[in-house]
């Protein structure tokens, strides 16, 4: 099972939930074993192309979305995922069956724990919405995906944040923008599952100079790297990909300064 079986198969599910059908209805539409239908929707067998696009009839699927599928069930033995243009869909997918989560960045506080007057500050600055109603939207967005925080059992999460993301100055010169997010980051600093690291800009060059990155961790699947960028996501699951992060993770938790002392740099700023 990989990245691109588990997205069809919870696609097929969401189509299959708003016609309220469940797999053994689905299964007499289509005149073949319940249990089939239960194994291409966990992406546990690849359907062939007939199979699969009488199955997206049935659903009522069309078009450019039918096009997608059918060459998501194509490609299924293929490891990783290019997503373009950029969606969240298949991140939350994962975060929300995550078990661990560790991350970099070393522009900007990551969305999950973005306060909202940042998140809306941010977006507004880098123009990715212009309009008001859209910049709510992906805030709301940004937001409704920090439930993971919360989450029982609790997700244990590690992330590594350069100085430059404390010190860069979002909110075009209200210092109560900045204020408020380096408090929230102090606030879930002190929670259990939630480690905060902050690498120094005085260690200079670091194993993570090449970018920001997710790895996602879970009992259901295999890790997972995302990175994302203006326009796509990619999904990257090969375990040379993997190794290669978690060597970067290494070289991070080396240089980084520890839980402790990253608190107390947060709350001096």
């Amino acid at each position: 099972m990989n990245i691109r079986s588990r997205q069809l198969g919870e696609r097929l599910l969401q189509r299959m939930a708003e016609k309220g059908w469940g797999v053994r209805e689905m299964s007499r539409k289509l005149e073949v074993s319940a249990q089939w239908v239960s194994s291409v929707t966990r992406g546990h067998v690849r359907p062939d192309p007939v199979r699969l696009a009488r199955f997206l009839t049935e659903l009522g699927v069309r078009g450019a979305e039918f096009r997608e599928l059918m060459a998501l069930g194509d490609e299924m033995r293929k490891p990783g995922l290019l997503e373009k243009p950029l969606q969240l869909r298949t991140l939350i997918w994962h975060e929300e069956r995550a078990a661990a989560i560790a991350q970099f960045h070393g522009c900007a506080v990551p969305g999950l724990l973005q306060t909202a007057d940042y998140a809306r500050s941010l977006i507004s600055e880098i123009g990715n919405a212009t309009e008001p109603d859209h910049i709510d939207e992906l805030v709301f967005a940004r937001m409704s995906r920090q439930v993971i925080l919360d989450k029982q059992p609790p997700v244990e999460f590690e992330f590594f944040l350069h100085e430059f993301v404390l010190r860069l100055p979002i909110g075009r010169g209200a210092p109560e923008v900045m204020r408020g997010q380096l408090g929230h980051l102090a606030r879930l600093a002190g929670r259990n599952h939630v480690s905060i690291r902050v690498v120094p800009a005085s260690c200079g060059g670091h194993p993570a100079m090449a970018g920001h990155f997710q790895l996602i961790e879970s009992k259901n699947f295999a890790p997972v790297i995302y990175i994302d960028s203006e326009i796509s996501a990619l999904f990257l699951e090969e375990t040379a990909d993997v190794v290669a992060y978690r060597r970067v993770l290494a070289g991070l938790d080396r240089i980084a300064l520890d839980p402790a002392e990253s608190k107390r740099f947060i709350a001096d700023l």
